[in-house]
């Protein structure tokens, strides 16, 4: 009994700062986003589109579209991104699911640092089907609104179907510059070997001269 009682107080009673805190997945229901024009039923984002991720609650800039890195995960309703601003506050604790899409998983709460709204999350861990997006920041698509900059006008991200992104493009953005910057650091080299060479043939010429 002793025991089922520590068990009960450990799920039921928060933790705080780097400790495990069980509790339901992330529902935000942040207010919805006024626009000026009544935006089409599902917008398609295309690849050479930018839009810019706003939080819902007080339109501070989260992210943006050029950082999308995987297929937009339909089941969590999220969209995941490799980099954000510094609008987004990842919480300490660590959160578990315990049903719905993230049940089982572990992760920690991404909030807007300007109103504190829920906006997304980072997984810890979590199952082979989305191990995929450890590491990554996932975006609640009913947490943010697209500001999209070509034609200036704003829709609820929930209502935008995102490019295929996958990881397997940016592994190849990644590995061509990492290819740019071999062949950069071996041109460096190679002049550094050559002019080694001249002040070495330099020297010689400069000895031989001084013998008698």
């Amino acid at each position: 009994m002793a025991v089922r009682r520590q068990l009960r107080r450990f799920f039921e009673e928060p933790r705080i700062r780097g400790t495990i805190v069980v509790e339901r997945p992330l529902s935000p229901g942040p207010p919805p986003a006024p626009t000026s024009e009544a935006p089409p039923p599902c917008y398609e984002l295309r690849a050479d589109d930018c839009a810019a991720f706003q939080c819902r609650g007080c339109w501070a800039v989260l992210g943006d579209s050029l950082h999308l890195c995987a297929l937009e995960e339909r089941r969590v309703g999220i969209v995941v991104c490799t980099r954000v601003t510094g609008d987004v506050l990842r919480e300490e604790a660590l959160m578990v699911g315990l049903d719905g899409a993230l049940m089982g998983c572990t992760y920690n709460a991404l909030s807007c640092r300007s109103c504190g709204s829920v906006v997304g999350f980072v997984l810890y861990s979590a199952f082979r089907d989305l191990a995929y997006l450890r590491g990554f920041f996932c975006f609640f698509k009913n947490s943010i609104s697209c500001y999209l900059l070509k034609s200036k006008m704003v829709i609820e991200a929930s209502k935008v179907k995102f490019p295929a992104v996958t990881l397997k493009d940016e592994m190849e953005k990644l590995k061509e510059s990492l290819v740019m910057a071999h062949m950069r650091v071996e041109l460096l080299m190679n002049k550094v070997e050559q002019l080694r060479q001249n002040n070495v043939a330099e020297n010689r010429a400069v000895h031989h001269t001084q013998l008698p």
